[in-house]
């Protein structure tokens, strides 16, 4: 112990230390090193990477769709272009077609046919988070806000995905105490809807619009 604090007395500031760059980038910031990532219960795993997203909302669909506050994003538009086969009159967007060589069923290039039009898409998407050295993780980490170092779940959907044209004036919510989440405008159909995320200690159903049967 004498000879630890002997050598602490003896340290003098090196100037040059203070600007020193190593050889490797310093690690960044783990998602996975405060709670899994992504998470894996059927409910986040289904939204993640199962149910593909909406390209009239914020395409696919990220964290930054339920936990709007958790997450820095930016605004951007998408530019959708519209072909159409003029025997046909089948219409072909390019946000479904990203392969300049992708073909219909009848063979013809996509690119080749006539464009019918061009539509600009607002999106939200989030910020991704800089790359760090070694394996890349299996989902993209996106750069999060202070509120979501505030020990709470917070469930605040983005505006883009509250839509209350389609629900009598009403804009998309959540129900902690059900968790469920209603009028959110990525679910199908019309009407007001409200879909259970479900949990097996409370009997609810997953995903399921209320007064459905249960399969």
């Amino acid at each position: 112990m004498a000879l630890a604090l002997s050598a602490c007395g003896e340290w003098k500031t090196d100037a040059s230390a203070l600007t020193a760059r190593t050889a490797m980038p310093a690690p960044g910031p783990d998602c996975a090193s405060c709670h899994a990532y992504p998470l894996t219960d059927r409910n986040h795993a289904y939204h993640l990477d199962s149910a593909g997203g909406n390209k009239d909302l914020n395409g696919e669909i990220t964290c930054l769709d339920c936990h709007s506050q958790s997450i820095r994003f930016q605004a951007v538009t998408v530019i959708d272009s519209i072909y159409q086969d003029t025997v046909t009159l089948e219409k072909f967007r390019t946000s479904s077609h990203p392969n300049p060589g992708d073909t219909t069923d009848g063979g013809k290039v996509i690119r080749s046919l006539f464009l019918f039009g061009v539509e600009t898409l607002p999106q939200h998407h989030p910020l991704l988070m800089p790359a760090r050295p070694g394996a890349l993780p299996r989902f993209q980490e996106y750069m999060t806000t202070l509120a979501h170092l505030n020990h709470v779940v917070d469930v605040k959907f983005d505006s883009r995905n509250s839509d209350p044209a389609a629900f009598g004036g009403d804009s998309a919510t959540y129900n902690p105490t059900q968790e469920s989440c209603s009028a959110v405008a990525c679910h199908p159909g019309s009407g007001p809807k409200v879909y259970s995320w479900g949990s097996k200690a409370k009997g609810l159903p997953e995903l399921k619009e209320i007064g459905e049967e249960t399969p």
